[in-house]
């Protein structure tokens, strides 16, 4: 057997290539800044801003200028057509309107204010997204470097018993089962290799990059061997803290509960009593009449000012309805919040639970590969001695790989985990 291939095996796989190849911070804010869904969450942003300009221009007087022109005739009286052009300006303010116009420009703007949490939410989940990519790639990458050296072993060893069958030192069925292992290998290579290509293309999709565009990861992730040589995890307590304190989406919620309770308040206010006032400029002219179009003009001019107070008595209870709806709307911010709370409190107990874990695999599985190489060692000097068959020789082989394939998930499933935990404690931001 090739000394060097089985080393090979054992050597952590480590990430080595160009200067423009992508870290994973480079992934995160290359998806802070091209996302389609932050996109989106932004528009979103910018429709609540709109709304907010809209509900303050409702409290500013409204200006209007008129033109009319009409064509008349008294068939009865006269058999002319006549010709009216009338002008004016006018204008109304609400004085009083319970209060309701103050109160939608809050709950606007409380509106606005969620969304901008929402879009910071929006943002982290992207970021999750990623994450979950990244790790998944470097794991794939690792598990199809152990596969091409498996496979390289393999043929190695059958070209070495194609020798041993000539020399007439093996029997034709161990020298078959040789060339059968190389076949399951590259199957397996194929299936790893597959997996890679897989993971890279959710990675690039979520970085918003083009199929034609060059993409290699560079990890220095990678080069980490033992959870040992990570920071200790905080406590749960400490995790969960944090993460209230900084999640944006239950901030967004808080938020939200707010604005509904405006809502409700402004949905109570239409039955109020409203006070406005109008004023108004205008003149006419009548064009077929003998009198000068500028005299006309000047003495048909009137100003005037009103003053209008609508009570309301019967809607059909319509007040009632919107109240309704409103507070229903606010019951629902309520839930979302309560919903919102459970889930950070479930998601950082099942981060923390697969950090610990996957440490404890990490570790457990790290000896085992040791274990495995060293049974492999005794294994093959059995086999050359003729003592062991080739069945058993090759189930020590695999073994070995899946220990190998053990350690590099739980090594990522670790990775992964801590920088959930450290997302979720608003580190990435």
């Amino acid at each position: 057997m090739n000394k060097a291939i089985l080393l090979g095996l054992l050597i952590p796989a480590t990430a080595v290539f160009a200067g423009n190849a992508w870290t994973l911070d480079a992934c995160l804010k290359q998806a802070k800044e091209k996302s389609l869904s932050l996109e989106t969450a932004k528009l979103r942003e910018q429709k609540a801003d709109i709304s907010v300009k809209q509900a303050k221009s409702s409290k500013s007087p409204t200006v209007s200028a008129n033109i009319q022109n009409t064509l008349y005739d008294h068939p009865f009286v006269d058999d002319g057509d006549h010709y009216r052009l009338n002008l004016g300006i006018s204008g109304s303010y609400t004085i009083w309107d319970g209060g309701a116009s103050s109160l939608n420009v809050e709950a606007t703007q409380l509106s606005k204010e969620a969304a901008s949490l929402s879009t910071k939410q929006t943002e982290r989940s992207v970021q999750e997204s990623v994450l979950n990519a990244y790790m998944s790639l470097l794991a794939a990458m690792e598990n199809l470097r152990t596969a091409n050296a498996s496979v390289e072993l393999s043929q190695a060893e059958f070209e070495h018993y194609g020798k041993l069958y000539e020399a007439g030192s093996i029997t034709k069925k161990e020298l078959t089962q040789s060339q059968s292992n190389v076949l399951q290998k590259q199957v397996a290579q194929l299936s790893a290799q597959f997996s890679v290509n897989s993971a890279k293309t959710t990675l690039r999709q979520l970085l918003e990059l083009g199929e034609t565009e060059d993409f290699e990861i560079s990890a220095p992730e990678s080069n980490i061997n033992s959870p040992d040589s990570l920071p200790p995890l905080p406590t749960i307590s400490e995790l969960q803290k944090s993460a209230r304190e900084s999640h944006p989406g239950l901030k967004s919620d808080s938020v939200s509960i707010r604005a509904a309770k405006k809502n409700t308040a402004v949905a109570g206010k239409a039955s109020s009593i409203t006070v406005t006032l109008g004023a108004n400029s205008s003149t006419g002219l009548q064009a077929w009449e003998s009198d000068r179009y500028g005299r006309q003009l000047k003495k048909g001019w009137q100003n005037s000012i009103t003053l209008g107070i609508n009570i309301p008595i019967i809607d059909g209870g319509a007040t009632d309805n919107k109240v309704l709806q409103a507070q229903v709307s606010e019951a629902e911010a309520q839930i979302s919040m309560q919903e919102t709370e459970k889930n950070i409190e479930n998601n950082i107990e099942k981060l923390h639970i697969n950090a610990v874990s996957a440490d404890m695999q990490w570790k457990a599985a790290a000896l085992q590969v040791v274990a495995e190489t060293e049974a492999l060692q005794v294994a093959e000097e059995q086999r050359n001695a003729g003592a062991l068959t080739y069945t058993d020789y090759l189930t020590q082989k695999n073994n070995l790989e899946k220990a190998q394939i053990t350690q590099t998930n739980a090594k990522y499933t670790s990775l992964l985990a801590r920088k959930l935990l450290e997302l979720y404690q608003g580190k990435l931001d």
